[in-house]
């Protein structure tokens, strides 16, 4: 294939799920052959650094939010800057950005979540704006159905599994685990949204002995301290980690298509999860997790004994997780994949180039 210059576009480079896929297209697609470029629409983070280090040349517009009047003239900078011949933007500020830029190029959305943080006004601006994407791609079904019906979208799910996991040996070391010692994980911001809260709550109701300990930082960590959790703040290499764990939990009280679960199943984790969102198209109740509903501590609390109590139970949930993400192609390089076909597509039917 013919190398492309293809920008990618995103809010921050923080290490959230959206920005992690955006980090991991841009790898893969740079790897590949394709000109990279990332524009981060309000603030940069941590990814900038990983970003530069691959040769990806990164821009950080400051956009101070969906309304800024700024919007326009920054991002057609960003992408004449480029010179893309394609745009492909993640999360809903940089949706509206790319839809309002004066550029004749192909653009792309991948929609992440049904947007639930913006409001009335703010959610109309977003939803209109798609209608100037030539693509736009839900990650799961759940989200999809949060989206205007009138709206023409595709479902493509991305991936962020590549690389191999640590041993559990090593990434147990890494954390400063005993061999003996079993391990509940969580993986994600501190955001009210994300449940923390729920599983500080199950923290004392569990049975079994075990430790509890989540790799992430945000605003809710004061309210956390304190309440059983071991707070292991934000870490880059969180993904190689997860192999330290026994049980992987996701106690999210909405979720679109969560990447750290299947990153959990590509390390044979098994996982318990909320039946919310995007959460039961990943974790298959009974046969790669657990599912629970959603703030409930006392459901949370026994599934968590479960798995730790049973470790057959857990290892075969474990073995069948890693055998779906095979079997479904959840893997980065498909991912990757998949897009340099439809930027040529795009571009081929948009003729311009």
């Amino acid at each position: 294939m013919k190398p492309l210059r293809i920008t990618l576009v995103t809010n921050g480079l923080g290490y959230g799920g959206a920005e992690r896929i955006v980090l991991e297209l841009a790898r893969g697609l740079s790897a590949a052959g394709d000109q990279l470029s990332v524009v981060a629409t309000t603030r940069g983070g941590p990814i900038e650094d990983e970003l530069r280090a691959c040769g990806i040349s990164v821009s950080i517009l400051g956009i101070r939010s969906a309304l800024d009047g700024r919007i326009p003239i920054l991002m057609a900078r960003a992408l004449d800057h480029f010179e893309a011949e394609i745009v492909h933007s993640h999360l809903a500020v940089s949706d509206i950005a790319v839809a309002l830029a004066p550029k004749r190029i192909p653009r792309v959305s991948t929609v992440h979540n049904p947007g639930v943080e913006l409001g009335g006004v703010r959610k109309r601006l977003w939803h209109l704006s798609l209608l100037r994407f030539q693509r736009v791609l839900a990650v799961g079904t759940v989200v999809r159905r949060a989206l205007p019906r009138w709206l023409p979208v595709s479902i493509d799910r991305p991936s962020l599994v590549d690389r191999e996991p640590l041993l559990r040996k090593e990434a147990r070391l890494a954390l400063g685990i005993e061999p003996d010692e079993r391990v509940v994980l969580g993986v994600g911001r501190l955001l009210p949204v994300k449940g923390f809260d729920v599983l500080a709550e199950a923290r004392p109701m569990m049975t079994t002995k075990a430790r509890v300990m989540v790799i992430g930082d945000g605003p809710e960590r004061g309210a956390l301290e304190g309440r059983g959790l071991e707070l292991l703040g934000s870490r880059g290499d969180a993904p190689a980690l997860l192999a330290a764990a026994d049980v992987l939990v996701c106690p999210s009280r909405s979720e679109g298509f969560p990447q750290v679960p299947i990153e959990a199943a590509w390390a044979r984790v098994p996982v318990v999860g909320t039946r919310v969102g995007g959460l039961p198209e990943v974790v298959v109740d009974g046969e790669t997790g657990l599912l629970v509903p959603a703030a409930d501590p006392i459901a949370l609390a026994a599934a968590i004994d479960r798995l730790v109590a049973d470790r057959a139970l857990a290892t075969r949930l474990g073995e069948g997780a890693r055998a779906r993400v095979i079997r479904e192609g959840l893997t980065a390089k498909a991912m990757v994949e998949r897009m340099r076909v439809l930027y040529r597509e795009l571009i081929s039917l948009h003729g311009t180039r």
